[in-house]
């Protein structure tokens, strides 16, 4: 078998970021080598030759995933959120020198250059453990063509109607502020927030009624990779509800065995799984489009939303019934992942826009 690529953590400046400095052996098995699946586009009339199609990231991206994976589970269990709808302070400072935030970034501002299918996987691993709107916003700042970025903590909000929500991060500087058409960054300096919620929504809401004019806007690139972003961070919501819930039906007895060996439970955990893999397939199939520069990579990136959106509204859903009664208490984790995929949701533009825009969007085919 392949050894895989270790990606180490080498410091830069005050900060670190990945370094794509590999160690590998060559494969010994042609089977072993990236799957490329072909497609003959000859039936068309375009091309008489069949042409390579990449649909999902590669291994090397995969092992680099799994790397981040291991720190980001380290750094935000789900357990803190009973503390705080936020990141601690050393949180934050842990994944900013972890090389989180500059995932995107060029070298030589500080970052990894890394592309989508790389950012997707490690936010899919932020999704799994529900990282804070913030985190996800900072994360997407990256995408604007703005400057000063750099330490700078930043709030999501949205627009509802004529109002702006604010996700109140303490300590933010600025306001990733969404809107159905687009995106901005906001000062926050002398923003006041009216309180809204603290608990309902796993995270502290506030109105503004007003923010000044924007900073930076983001152009339809930027745009499209907050959207990845947000469907990679709900399909890790939905892997989690699905392990979650497999969990406890293992561990949970009725009638003298656990609950996973009845029909009923089986069904809800099939169908999770299924869910959370096209959701994970889907946001991997739209990040490589979107490396590739493919036509079809907005259409593809609208999918991911929706089809990650779904898969975790419904296994939050499905995780809360497996749990039974003990999934409805504060106690417990469960409610934990159906309020915060509310939030993301809400912060993406919901999924019936998402749905809207699949419709009226040329697929490039």
């Amino acid at each position: 078998m392949r050894n895989l690529q270790r990606y180490q953590l080498l410091p830069v400046g005050r900060t670190r970021r990945l370094s794509t400095t590999l160690l590998m052996t060559s494969c010994e098995q042609a089977g072993e080598r990236d799957t490329i699946y072909r497609h003959d586009n000859s039936w068309r009339g375009k091309r008489p030759v069949e042409a390579d199609t990449r649909y999902h990231p590669s291994a090397d991206q995969l092992a680099l995933a799994s790397a981040m994976d291991d720190t980001i589970a380290e750094l935000l269990p789900l357990s803190r959120l009973h503390a705080a709808n936020d990141e601690a302070a050393d949180i934050w400072l842990h994944l900013d020198q972890a090389g989180i935030f500059g995932i995107c970034l060029s070298e030589d501002q500080g970052g990894s250059g890394l592309g989508a299918a790389e950012e997707a996987l490690i936010v899919i691993g932020l999704g799994r453990r529900l990282a804070s709107p913030a985190v996800l916003a900072t994360l997407g700042a990256a995408h604007c063509a703005a400057t000063g970025l750099s330490g700078k903590r930043i709030a999501a909000g949205y627009r509802s109607g004529e109002r702006i929500i604010i996700v109140q991060s303490p300590g933010a500087d600025w306001l990733l502020l969404r809107e159905a058409d687009g995106a901005a960054l906001h000062s926050l300096e002398s923003v006041h927030a009216k309180p809204l919620d603290e608990r309902l929504w796993l995270a502290s809401l506030g109105e503004a009624s007003s923010i000044g004019e924007p900073l930076a806007r983001f152009d339809e690139a930027g745009i499209l990779r907050l959207r990845l972003i947000d469907a990679a961070a709900l399909a890790g919501i939905a892997e989690t509800a699905l392990q979650m819930g497999v969990d406890y039906a293992g561990l949970r007895e009725q009638f003298g065995r656990p609950i996973g060996t009845f029909q009923a439970v089986k069904h809800h955990c099939a169908n999770m799984a299924i869910a959370a893999r096209c959701a994970r397939d889907q946001v991997g199939f739209a990040a490589v489009a979107i490396d590739e520069g493919r036509e079809d990579a907005i259409l593809q990136v609208e999918c991911a939303l929706f089809v990650a959106g779904t898969a975790a509204v419904e296994n939050a859903g499905k995780n809360i019934q497996i749990h039974g009664g003990i999934g409805f208490s504060d106690e417990a984790d469960p409610h934990l992942l159906l309020k915060r995929t509310q939030v993301l949701i809400a912060v993406a533009g919901g999924l019936e826009a998402a749905n809207t825009r699949i419709a009226n969007t040329k697929a490039g085919w």
